[in-house]
């Protein structure tokens, strides 16, 4: 009752507002009491908040941190992957990013944004590793009895004035820039070589425009996750990614599997 006693303390000092037992008063105060010390309660909860191992909203932190986990996952495997994830602290160390980044399962390699060096540092340029933003593939159809979009650069049939669907291309560009989990397009790639610095590469292990390595489809969101997560936030990211959709039927199997 520590706060009732804060307001002992604050009234008046006389007989009338004297918090004797069994008065109309002393039940006021009380009650007020009350009412402050679950917003005190609550308020002790939320700082409880600030650990994986007794927070109350895990799959917040889950979020937070990129943790990957599986409709199978208990809440205890989560806050211990999540414990894992809050107690690593290699910072943003380029030889650091990439184990990690590696030890996740994904054969990157980090390349940072000069070419060559020192004396000068020569940047590359990044425009030879990434894919432009691109609209228009899809074309909207007119017609009930069509389909809402033709895709393909063909119309369709279509007349060629008729408006493009109103989206960005998902999955088009291969640049990652403060992903906000919006659809809106990212920034194009400047022109200016004073930016290039920006830019930070995962690819193979020598890397060339073009030259990809290849990433389990479904596990595309998860690594970029990572890597907004590792990086600093005001680096321009390029994935030299392909990314496959892996099965048991692939180009392996052709006609003379019989």
């Amino acid at each position: 009752m520590a706060l009732f006693s804060l307001f002992k303390r604050l009234l008046p000092d006389a007989t009338a507002w004297r918090l004797i037992i069994d008065r109309t008063l002393r039940d006021f105060f009380t009650g007020l009491s009350g009412a402050a010390e679950d917003a005190r309660t609550f308020v002790d909860e939320v700082f409880e908040d600030l650990w994986p191992a007794t927070t109350r909203e895990l799959d917040q932190w889950v979020h937070q941190f990129g943790v990957f986990t599986s409709a199978l996952d208990t809440a205890a495997t989560k806050r211990s992957d999540l414990d894992a994830a809050w107690k690593a602290q290699g910072g943003q160390d380029p030889s650091y990013i990439q184990t990690v980044v590696q030890e996740a399962g994904f054969p990157l390699y980090l390349h940072d944004w000069w070419s060559s060096g020192p004396g000068p540092y020569v940047p590359r340029d990044p425009r030879d590793f990434t894919n432009p933003v691109r609209i228009g593939l899809w074309r909207c159809s007119a017609f009930a009895s069509q389909p809402r979009c033709s895709s393909g650069e063909d119309p369709g049939g279509f007349p060629i004035v008729q408006p493009r669907c109103n989206a960005f291309l998902a999955n088009n560009t291969n640049y990652l820039v403060n992903l906000n989990l919006t659809r809106r397009a990212p920034p194009p790639v400047p022109d200016d070589p004073a930016l290039w610095p920006f830019f930070v590469y995962f690819g193979p292990e020598t890397l060339t425009p073009g030259s990809l390595v290849s990433i389990p489809n479904d596990r595309r969101t998860e690594l970029e996750r990572l890597l907004l997560k590792l990086n600093p936030t005001q680096l321009w990211i390029v994935i030299m990614a392909d990314y496959v959709t892996e099965g048991v039927f692939d180009a392996t199997f052709d006609a003379t599997f019989e």
